[in-house]
C-alpha cells in the first residue's frame, strides 16, 4: 500500500510544483549565475548543487578552486567576495556578504547595517558546513575546521574552528 501511495505522489499537483520549483532555482542559482560570475576560470570545479543568489556579478574566482555540493555564496548589491587560487571550499558552506536582515518596507536597508566584502586568500581550506559572516578575512595558507562560524580575521597560515571560530594553532 506505501508503495502506490509513493507512486500516486508522483501524480500530483504539489509533486509537479515543487519539480518546477527546483528547476527554476537551479537554473537561475547555478546556471544562469554561474555565467556571470565576476571572475571565473575554467579550471575552477563548482559542484551543480551550488548557489550563488541575485548578485553572482559580485563573486570572484581565482584559478583552480574547488566548491563542494551544496555551497551557497551570496555576495549583495554592495558588497562582493573574492576567492584566492587553490582554494578548496567544502560542501554545505554558507558565505554572505549581507547579514539577511532587510526590511519589508525598505529592503534595500539592511536593520543590522552589516554589510561587507568578504576577501578568502589563496591555497585556504574551508571545512563542511561552515558559515563565513560579512567582513571575514581569511588569509594565505589558512584552514577552517568543519562547522566553524567565522566572523573576523583568520591570520595567515593558521588553523581556526569552533562557533565561533578561534584560533588553534598555526600551519608549518
Amino acid at each position: 500500500m506505501k508503495k502506490i501511495k509513493k507512486i500516486g505522489l508522483i501524480f500530483s499537483l504539489y509533486f509537479w510544483k515543487q519539480v518546477y520549483f527546483l528547476f527554476s532555482s537551479f537554473i537561475t542559482g547555478n546556471i544562469w549565475a554561474k555565467n556571470n560570475l565576476g571572475e571565473y576560470d575554467k579550471s575552477t570545479d563548482i559542484h551543480p548543487t551550488v548557489r550563488f543568489g541575485t548578485n553572482p556579478n559580485n563573486i570572484f574566482f581565482k584559478k583552480n578552486i574547488s566548491v563542494g555540493y551544496g555551497t551557497h555564496i551570496y555576495a549583495g548589491s554592495k558588497s562582493k567576495i573574492y576567492i584566492g587560487e587553490d582554494t578548496m571550499i567544502g560542501p554545505f558552506v554558507f558565505i554572505t556578504t549581507e547579514a539577511f536582515s532587510e526590511s519589508r518596507k525598505e529592503p534595500e536597508n539592511p536593520h543590522s547595517g552589516h554589510i561587507g566584502d568578504i576577501n578568502i586568500g589563496r591555497n585556504v581550506r574551508i571545512g563542511a558546513h561552515s558559515v563565513l559572516l560579512p567582513g571575514v578575512i581569511i588569509e594565505d595558507g589558512s584552514s577552517i575546521g568543519a562547522g566553524s562560524v567565522v566572523t573576523g580575521t583568520v591570520s595567515e597560515n593558521s588553523i581556526f574552528a569552533g562557533n565561533p571560530a578561534k584560533f588553534v594553532k598555526y600551519i608549518k
